[in-house]
């Protein structure tokens, strides 16, 4: 009785290969099957990633639009591979590790929350153009004059560039803030901050510090992870100060012993 056997002979292989059917073609080279990637009319139609928004959070972060992944996950940052939920634990921002199926805690538990410049996903930023991220401007504006955070953080220095129309910012603190006190939100009411302004004062401040922090996609590798986690323990030490009961000033040489400008003395690699 002839022996079974799953191997496939050298003519059928050959044949195989010619087909056109992409299943017979993997059978025929023991390629696995390639899953074809969905395309940005699919893409778009997936919903924004929800945003949850309530007054005076103590950080607001801003994403520029949904990954693949996160898009369909509908969760901030959902990519295993972006540190941005790691740094928030490594830098102490907060107190456990999460992973993004948990980001709801961010501003159920511990007063921050996320948006996104612009809804629609796609497979990379580069598939957004720069009209569309301006024409986003306005809408973030009024996200943030309506939930009045302390601190605006972006994630991402093309976002701020885009927000701010300013060439080439610089990450960390900002010298200017948002003015909370602007009626009209449509563009950006940046002005800089008068000295000790926060501090002189029993009402709630009318503005909301800048932050800018280099994106935490894998992608991005001009900035090691190392280095990431540096600008979120600046942004960690700007929440103690500007949270605390009365507000803190914000100590420049603490500042900056805690950026990567140190590299000799704080980063190191493993």
């Amino acid at each position: 009785m002839p022996k079974k056997t799953t191997a496939l002979s050298r003519s059928v292989r050959a044949s195989l290969r010619s087909a056109s059917n992409p299943v017979a073609a993997s059978l025929a080279t023991n390629a696995p099957l390639k899953r074809s990637k969905p395309t940005l009319a699919e893409l778009a139609q997936l919903p924004p990633i929800p945003e949850v928004l309530r007054p005076h959070l103590d950080i607001l972060f801003v994403g520029i639009n949904p990954g693949v992944v996160s898009g369909k996950k509908q969760l901030h940052f959902g990519n295993p591979q972006n540190f941005f939920w790691k740094g928030l634990y490594q830098s102490n921002l907060i107190p456990q590790s999460i992973a993004p199926e948990d980001g709801y805690k961010l501003w159920s538990t511990w007063n921050m929350s996320i948006v996104n410049l612009v809804q629609r996903t796609t497979p990379s930023t580069s598939n957004l153009s720069r009209q569309e991220m301006r024409d986003a401007v306005p809408d973030l504006c009024r996200k943030i004059s309506e939930c009045r955070p302390k601190t605006v953080c972006f994630v991402g220095l093309g976002i701020y560039e885009i927000f701010a129309a300013q060439t080439k910012p610089t990450p960390g603190l900002q010298p200017v803030v948002y003015d909370l006190s602007e009626a009209e939100a449509g563009k950006p009411p940046l002005r800089p901050l008068a000295p000790n302004e926060a501090l002189n004062s029993d009402e709630p401040p009318q503005f909301a510090y800048l932050f800018v922090m280099p994106s935490t996609s894998g992608r991005t590798t001009t900035y090691q992870n190392p280095e990431k986690l540096m600008y979120f323990k600046q942004l960690r030490y700007i929440r103690d100060c500007v949270s605390h009961s009365p507000p803190r000033p914000i100590d420049e040489s603490t500042l900056a012993d805690l950026g990567p400008q140190h590299k000799s003395r704080y980063f190191k690699q493993e």
